[in-house]
């Protein structure tokens, strides 16, 4: 078997050690006998009985589909529960004797099943108003296969169907609102994930999380109670403070936290980012005004909303999470506190954003947009800076991305006109050099401090 990188990197490791005086010579194989044999999320048999497993249950699918007419309800009943208790057993037993990579291809294949027993009850019954609840019930009962199993493939399903549910629930016309629903069953199947440390089912949680906080702030902005820029403020709001909480928990060691950390964190940058296209068209459209024109008003109006409760009550429970989250953090983690003050300025900017433009008026767009542009880089600096601190590759990773999509914007929007592209990019290029010094320079002044002694 060939060895692993880590075991590689261990014996040159060893050998500069050994060198320096720092390890035992007669230790050197003992350390590396030591090593833990890495376990192989994957194998060939386990990805093809899966697979397998995924094939058998469109063949149930297609099979009941072709002979719907020629079976009665009670045989359509006894075939597919029969065959879904009968995968149940059989993933049981292939646990019981140790063959995991079965259990999970004959777990998922009951899973599987049992959505399409669901689907049939409904059909027989004629329950055509359950819309897409039925996937609803379907992830529900993925969940308890993958707890009582326990199976992360099948977690892994669970969780692909509730965020399909409440994908699928937010883009039908029929729904009548908000998907309450998917709440608690996020939070069981977060749980779960959790309990199971399956890292693929917490970003598939934070997809439809997040999805499910955008059409809530949508829905709610319906018949003009908030404008573009009040959405966009709500939803930096929502998801930053969502993020802080998470990234909380993810200092507290809890499995699973970073990746909604995460996945908060760059939608909140990417409502920042996108907080200028309202301005921008807006300026657009002011150019093209004829003097006089009344539309202007109402334009502005649209743009920047009325300062009303309707966005300031929600507005300001999301940035009191915001608070409370950054207040936590900069007392239990000391490592964050660098980027607490950041934080607590973006939101507060965030917050103050549509207030101030309905103050200000449609005259001041140009100040409005250099002042949200001037925000953005520095962030994206601060995020940089902070990544580079303290090792969150991570963050100083969506800090460079910020910056190169603020500096594109900038130019297309700005400087196409005025300077020459191969001069755009000559000062941009300087720019990152003397950002890539700046950020060295403080890496060194740093290492000391850390390796002297406390």
């Amino acid at each position: 078997m060939a060895e692993t990188r880590y075991k590689k990197r261990l014996r040159k490791d060893l050998d500069r050690w050994i060198a320096t005086g720092l390890v035992d010579a007669v230790h050197r194989e003992t350390i590396l006998a030591d090593i833990a044999v890495p376990s192989n999320g994957w194998s060939a048999s386990g990805a093809l009985a899966i697979l397998g497993s995924v094939l058998l249950a469109f063949a149930a699918t297609s099979f009941v589909a072709a002979n719907w007419t020629e079976l009665g309800n009670i045989a359509r009943l006894v075939l597919i529960f029969s065959s879904l208790w009968g995968c149940y057993l059989g993933a049981a037993k292939a646990f019981r004797r140790d063959h995991p990579a079965l259990g999970h291809a004959l777990a998922i294949l009951g899973a599987s099943l049992f959505g399409i027993a669901i689907v049939l009850i409904a059909q027989i019954f004629n329950m055509s108003s359950w819309r897409y609840t039925v996937i609803g019930i379907w992830a529900v009962g993925a969940i308890g296969t993958a707890a009582l199993t326990p199976s992360r493939p099948v977690l892994i399903l669970a969780s692909i169907l509730g965020t399909a549910w409440v994908w699928m629930e937010t883009f039908n016309p029929y729904a009548p609102g908000v998907l309450w629903g998917y709440l608690p069953l996020w939070a069981i199947t977060l749980g779960t994930a959790v309990w199971l440390r399956s890292k693929v089912s917490a970003n598939l949680l934070a997809l439809g999380l997040y999805l499910w906080l955008a059409f809530m702030i949508w829905d709610f902005a319906q018949n003009d109670r908030l404008s573009a820029l009040q959405s966009n403020a709500v939803f930096i709001l929502a998801s930053g403070g969502s993020a802080m909480l998470f990234a909380a928990l993810r200092d507290r060691k809890a499995f699973g936290f970073g990746a909604l950390a995460n996945w908060g964190t760059t939608l909140a940058l990417m409502a920042g980012f996108c907080i200028q296209f309202p301005l921008d068209r807006y300026e657009a459209y002011e150019q093209r005004l004829t003097t006089g024109d009344s539309g202007a008003a109402d334009r502005w109006l649209n743009v920047a909303g009325v300062s009303g409760p309707d966005y300031w009550v929600l507005a300001t429970t999301f940035a009191l999470l915001l608070g409370v989250t950054i207040a936590w953090r900069f007392t239990a983690c000391p490592g964050s506190r660098a980027l607490s003050i950041p934080a607590a300025i973006a939101g507060g900017l965030a917050l103050l954003l549509p207030w101030i433009a309905g103050a200000l008026g449609g005259e001041s767009v140009l100040f409005l947009r250099i002042f949200v542009g001037v925000s953005l880089f520095a962030l994206s600096v601060g995020l940089i800076l902070y990544g580079a601190r303290e090792g969150r590759r991570f963050a100083g990773g969506l800090g460079v991305a910020l910056f190169i999509a603020q500096a594109l914007y900038v130019y297309w929007e700005t400087f196409g006109d005025l300077l020459d592209t191969s001069l755009f990019f000559l000062m941009g290029g300087l720019l990152l050099f003397a950002l890539s010094f700046g950020v060295i320079r403080i890496q060194k002044r740093i290492a000391p401090l850390e390796e002297a002694p406390s």
